[in-house]
């Protein structure tokens, strides 16, 4: 039988769950890897040291993750005051995945420009350049703007107990 709290929370709602399905992701990536590394070793060493920053920087994601879970549904649980604080690793996972994801978008843009034919390479691949940077710059922006709120936040609080 399920606990509840005075909330009517589920006890530990269900945060196992979303800790084993990030788990499961990562385990599913690191064999990719591994078999990548076991099967492409003629790939440039550009591309080898991509792969392996992209994988470090999936398993650094992944900790922020599971930080973020263990902060909001295990250590705060129950405590609805603690949804108005943005917890350290939150921007940090942005930060983090807005990196990979712009790695691997000039990856595949990079791919695509020597794919195309030589009148509509830069046709083909300049908006896909543009969104990337567009993507990158919006994903910045949150991470600065998550960043300077829990720095608020921080010094505020700081300036009340003082």
């Amino acid at each position: 039988m399920q606990q509840v709290n005075d909330m009517g929370i589920p006890d530990g709602f269900r945060s196992h769950r979303w800790f084993g399905i990030h788990f499961v992701i990562w385990h599913n990536n690191s064999p990719g890897i591994y078999l990548y590394f076991m099967h492409y070793s003629e790939d440039g060493l550009t591309t080898k040291v991509l792969v392996s920053a992209i994988w470090i920087l999936d398993t650094l994601h992944l900790s922020f993750v599971c930080h973020i879970l263990y902060y909001y549904l295990i250590t705060n649980y129950g405590v609805p005051t603690s949804l108005n604080y943005i917890v350290w690793s939150l921007p940090a996972s942005v930060l983090v995945n807005v990196l990979v994801v712009s790695m691997v978008q000039c990856f595949f843009a990079h791919q695509i420009y020597h794919l195309c034919r030589s009148g509509v390479k830069w046709l083909v691949t300049g908006p896909i350049i543009l969104f990337v940077l567009a993507q990158f710059g919006f994903g910045m922006e949150t991470v600065i703007l998550e960043y300077s709120d829990l720095f608020i936040r921080v010094h505020r609080n700081a300036d009340l107990r003082a």
